[in-house]
């Protein structure tokens, strides 16, 4: 399986079911892929915001809604990771 169908399969499957995926949403995935995002990282990520918005009774959308914490929390552990490599 391609990256772009393993988090698509796994979204679709933490939200419960079916889902219907706009192409602004593959282009979000394609966009982490091309960004060496891990796909394991990635996958975490998609759990703990579900998790986080089941516990407050929302529903995420699309990925779309999960793009700006996939990049934050990346970030936030590119930073950690070099602090860690410069120590």
């Amino acid at each position: 399986m391609s990256y772009v169908s393993v988090v698509a399969d796994f979204f679709s499957t933490r939200q419960g079911g079916d889902f219907t995926f706009s192409p602004e949403d593959y282009a979000a995935i394609a966009e982490w892929e091309k960004q060496e995002i891990p796909l394991a990282f990635v996958l975490s990520t998609i759990d703990m915001v579900i998790g986080e918005s089941e516990a407050r009774s929302q529903t995420l959308n699309s990925i779309e809604d999960l793009k700006g914490s996939v990049g934050i929390q990346f970030a936030d552990w590119l930073r950690n990771d070099r602090k860690t490599a410069n120590c």
